[in-house]
């Protein structure tokens, strides 16, 4: 099947693909802001290069964005960007925080709590769940995205599962 991306198209094509390209960056720079905007030039090269990007296949264009994502995340790295500046006024952050009720709280805790964990995680673990979890792929699409054969993949995400089990453990302990 292949995928319209015309001008037209295109807002479908960031609506199901802005998710699977904030979370491949967001693996790579742990940064909200900066994935946020590694998000943004990815959509900003598909823009601009529709007519080269119309004969792909779903997948096709699916692994591109990914792999354009990570590689732009990378590159950000490399460069020694960890900070990424905020648009908004100094302050306007803590002006825009409401008490939270305590599920809120309780949640927005142990979300926290799982992200450190991943990011505890070694690059492969890390990545399958990232990939698994957050951008949604199925294991056949992990698969065919870094060369490992489903088998692996499984064995992996089971792996990777027990060993976020055991640090998130370690940390509710402490």
């Amino acid at each position: 099947m292949e995928i319209d991306l015309s001008a037209r198209g295109f807002d479908k094509i960031y609506t199901d693909y802005s998710r699977l390209v904030y979370w491949a960056a967001y693996r790579v720079v742990a940064q909200n802001e900066t994935a946020e905007d590694i998000t943004q030039q990815v959509f900003e090269r598909v823009y601009l290069n529709l007519d080269k990007l119309e004969p792909l296949a779903d997948a096709q264009l699916k692994s591109w964005l990914y792999r354009v994502a990570t590689n732009l995340a990378l590159d950000h790295v490399r460069r020694g960007k960890h900070e990424t500046v905020s648009d908004e006024p100094i302050g306007a952050e803590i002006a825009d925080i409401e008490p939270l009720p305590e599920e809120e709280l309780i949640a927005k805790r142990r979300a926290e709590a799982v992200r450190k964990a991943i990011e505890q995680l070694d690059e492969t673990n890390r990545t399958i769940i990232t990939l698994h979890y957050f951008s949604e792929m199925t294991v056949n699409e992990i698969a065919a995205e870094t060369g490992i054969s489903p088998g692996t993949i499984k064995s992996r995400l089971v792996r990777a599962r027990n060993l976020l089990a055991d640090l998130l453990k370690e940390e509710e302990a402490e």
